[in-house]
């Protein structure tokens, strides 16, 4: 397993792994409940996020794709393109939903900034500079706020409070 999270009311969990597989438990008895299998055809998972309502979840690839996925229906609702990673990387950052959930978003390694689209069409939107000289391996946006944290291997965390 690479990655878990637990979805806010604790009663499901999702994991995901280095077969590329993405699978939702039961937070109660930690029973696997659902799989999706082959998430990103494959490619190992570098992140597992659920949503605020816990009905869909959102999944970042190691190759820097990003897709939605519906749990009601176990299928995929809405893939994220046009990032232009830079490839494959065990240590790419993960995707995140800005804090009311309207977007979802994406440190580039390549360009060095943030990939936005809107969460519900797909729909990319700007990039937005982040400043930093080298990769960046982890980002954390607020569920509260319009704020966020990248962290990068140019040994900086930069804070961010800016509305997309």
């Amino acid at each position: 397993m690479l990655y878990v999270c637990y979805a806010d009311n604790a009663k499901l969990a999702v994991s995901g792994s280095l077969d590329g597989d993405v699978k939702i438990w039961d937070g109660i008895s930690n029973r696997c409940v659902q799989t999706f299998t082959r998430a990103h055809d494959g490619i190992p998972i570098r992140s597992a996020k659920f949503t605020r309502n816990a009905k869909y979840v959102l999944t970042t690839g190691t190759d820097c794709s990003v897709k939605l996925w519906e749990l009601s229906t176990n299928r995929c609702i809405v893939a994220y393109t046009g990032a232009g990673g830079s490839g494959f990387s065990d240590y790419s950052a993960p995707a995140s939903f800005n804090h009311n959930e309207d977007y979802v978003l994406l440190p580039d390694d390549k360009s060095g900034s943030l990939c936005t689209w809107a969460s519900r069409t797909g729909d990319r939107k700007r990039l937005l500079a982040l400043g930093h000289t080298a990769p960046i391996r982890d980002f954390v946006h607020s569920k509260t706020s319009p704020a966020f944290i990248t962290c990068s291997e140019d040994c900086k965390a930069r804070f961010w409070y800016k509305k997309l």
